[in-house]
């Protein structure tokens, strides 16, 4: 598989996450429970993070990233 077509997949699963956060995001304020709150912004979270971090392994595949993750400042 070539480069950028890694990156485009990779890119669709970073799409795809912030879509299901968007999505979660409005479903929390219906939530009549706290700690389902609770437990589907830490999920919304996890969602970002994973977009986040697919972003910055498409960007590797093509060589356009920094020598370092930026969210958990790995060094590789």
């Amino acid at each position: 598989m070539e480069s950028e077509e890694l990156k485009r997949k990779i890119d669709v699963v970073a799409t795809s996450c912030m879509q299901l956060s968007r999505e979660l995001q409005s479903i929390d304020a219906h939530l009549s429970l706290n700690m389902d709150r609770k437990a589907i912004r830490e999920i919304i979270a996890n969602l970002y993070w994973a977009a986040e971090n697919s972003t910055v392994v498409g960007l590797h595949q093509i060589g356009e990233a920094l020598d370092y993750n930026m969210v958990t400042c790995l060094h590789y």
